[in-house]
């Protein structure tokens, strides 16, 4: 298509004018501001979103201070328990690393160690790959040991610890071990498994005792915390009440071993804040076993902020958390529904965290 040389001059001067808005705008919107303003701001924006049906709770802090502790939408407050899906992970693999530290266990094992009927095929493969996802092992199996796309209903099949290894040990591998990153669900549960059999404990009294009383975390667990239905956010898919996840299928002493580990545990925002504070002090985790876990999960973002950013979902709750270690900001969010994802909003909130004037 050709376009006339008069019509090019029109294009050109729009887009510059468009580019110095831009600019302009941006400019404003990364300008310092006072704190009591960026947090207002950000107050209004999702008090508004509650009419478009978001719900949710939120904590920001900044350098050790609560600037926003709320919770947003009909019957949610600051104490609701919501599902935190996989930033149950990181809870693993602490565990993990006090086992380590014990002398129960190494990451380097084989998990034939510990499941001594594994294949061939999957005898080699070490602890440390399951806590990378590079064990080759599939996300999530059924029955049949094969691969399964992801449905919610899935984390409440009735499966016990020794079936989910089963299906474990029968699924076909998707990659050789280490030889590719690939996100697994299973490895986690495994993992699990390998906690209860290196401490002679059930996995959430061991995460317990070793992770959420240290930190203080008393509202954190399946079973432990004592939860109601009552007090916890009820789901919401397609704009149907799904429920809580207590109105689901449990095994006697918790989720299914489709879950347990790797994810479903009900927690608050102050909650994983207590988490995080552990992380960031001496309480919780010797130098070496920081060391570990900050290898798994702390990393550079595009400004070289080093962040542990952790997110899980089983596409109706939504969890993340967003801690820039030596910025000292953090932001917690947990939503129910399949429209509001919090994964995708606290980008967004912490870029209009960083406004804050120094």
């Amino acid at each position: 298509m050709h376009i006339k040389r008069s019509a090019w001059i029109f294009i050109v001067a729009v887009a510059a004018v468009v580019a110095g808005a831009i600019w302009y705008l941006r400019g404003r919107e990364e300008s310092p501001q006072p704190k009591e303003v960026v947090i207002r701001g950000i107050d209004d924006y999702l008090s508004g979103l509650t009419s478009k049906g978001f719900a949710g709770s939120v904590l920001l802090e900044d350098n050790g201070v609560v600037l926003l502790d709320k919770g947003y939408g009909q019957g949610i407050t600051t104490a609701t328990g919501f599902d935190i899906g996989s930033l149950v992970k990181p809870f693993t693999a602490v565990a993990i690393l006090k086992l380590e530290s014990r002398g129960k266990l190494h990451r380097s094992d084989p998990i034939s160690r510990f499941f001594p009927s594994a294949p061939p095929d999957k005898a080699r493969i070490t602890v440390q790959q399951l806590l990378e996802h590079t064990s080759g092992l599939p996300d999530i199996v059924d029955a049949a040991s094969k691969p399964l796309a992801y449905a919610p209903d899935y984390d409440y099949e009735p499966v016990s610890r020794d079936e989910m290894v089963r299906r474990a040990m029968n699924a076909k591998l998707l990659s050789a071990p280490g030889a590719k990153s690939q996100y697994s669900n299973t490895g986690y549960s495994l993992l699990g498994a390998v906690v209860e059999i290196a401490s002679g404990e059930p996995y959430e009294q061991f995460v317990r005792e070793t992770i959420f009383v240290p930190a203080g975390m008393s509202r954190t667990g399946y079973l432990g915390p004592g939860w109601k239905s009552s007090e916890l956010a009820a789901g919401y898919q397609h704009g149907q009440r799904w429920g809580t996840p207590l109105d689901h299928r449990w095994l006697s002493d918790g989720p299914s071993w489709n879950l347990r580990a790797n994810g479903g545990m009900l927690s608050t925002t102050a909650d994983l804040a207590k988490w995080i504070h552990a992380l960031d002090g001496d309480k919780l985790l010797t130098a070496a076993e920081k060391g570990a876990l900050f290898a798994l999960y702390v990393h550079r973002n595009k400004r070289g902020a080093r962040t542990m950013g952790a997110a899980g979902s089983n596409d109706i709750f939504d969890a993340c958390y967003l801690w820039y270690v030596h910025e000292h900001r953090l932001l917690v969010m947990l939503t129910n529904s399949d429209k509001w994802r919090a994964e995708e909003m606290v980008p967004d909130l912490a870029k209009r965290m960083r406004r804050i004037a120094s």
